[in-house]
């Protein structure tokens, strides 16, 4: 099943997000925003953890401490309370992304695959949470389409690639940029589907991603370039002494298709 998201929608959930802001939904303190003006319980932290590699040279760790609500608020963590993350022995503080919103942790490492990355959440005034892990699936490579294949309407495309990705779960989706005879380009992105067989391959229509760039058009698309992405996923384990939350491993590889209509 395909869906879509496009700009205008991603504006709406930047101009939510302002709101949200605007009445009080903006980061809280780790270190003051608990009981008493003290330290948030560990307890009642979730954490939404990624490692990412998209080539075979970078693994991104990524980490978000939240209170699990939806349209909740994230956690800036101040008061001595910081993210490290190790790999084979290697260890890294995971920096802030000075986002005003959402604060993201982040620390870069060297693409490593079947061993964990672990995140340690430490704290001067409540429960450390030292073993959140996660696991990179091996990496793979797109066989086909070849990178800038043209396609036109009506078509579509064999995407397959190698080695299949089991156990981990595959996924497509793609991102895409589209002209116009007048007015300025789009950008549209949705999810394509899943590789629920585990034979390596999948195939792409066109005409609904097209179709998607055309809705609410006023003129003519003349050509997108679509990305499409495959992604291999493993689940982690978050530590226990947090309320919830995902660690997710993921490898992700892309293919430019040029579409250009009839």
């Amino acid at each position: 099943m395909q869906t879509n998201f496009s700009r205008h929608r991603l504006l709406g959930l930047a101009a939510l997000a302002t709101l949200l802001h605007a009445c009080g939904g903006g980061p809280k303190s780790s270190s003051t925003s608990g009981p008493d003006g003290g330290a948030v319980p560990t307890n009642r932290i979730n954490i939404y953890l990624t490692v990412e590699s998209t080539d075979l040279r970078t693994a991104v760790v990524r980490a978000n401490l939240n209170d699990g609500h939806a349209l909740g608020a994230s956690y800036r963590l101040d008061g001595g309370d910081f993210l490290r993350a190790c790999v084979s022995g290697v260890c890294r503080s995971m920096a802030d992304n000075d986002s005003v919103f959402t604060p993201d942790y982040i620390a870069r490492f060297d693409y490593q695959s079947g061993v964990d990355y672990v995140v340690s959440f430490n704290r001067q005034e409540s429960q450390n949470a030292p073993n959140s892990r996660v696991a990179l699936p091996p990496a793979f490579t797109i066989v086909t389409p070849a990178n800038g294949q043209q396609v036109t309407d009506g078509d579509t495309v064999l995407v397959t690639w190698t080695p299949g990705g089991a156990p981990a779960r595959v996924s497509l989706s793609y991102d895409a940029e589209c002209k116009y005879a007048a007015g300025s380009p789009s950008f549209l992105g949705g999810t394509l589907s899943t590789d629920s067989n585990g034979d390596g391959s999948e195939s792409v229509r066109i005409d609904p991603i097209v179709d998607f760039a055309r809705f609410n058009a006023t003129s003519a698309v003349t050509r997108c370039s679509i990305d499409v992405i495959v992604r291999h996923e493993l689940p982690g384990r978050i530590d226990p002494a947090f309320d919830d939350g995902t660690a997710t491993g993921i490898v992700s590889r892309k293919v430019n298709l040029d579409y250009i209509p009839r």
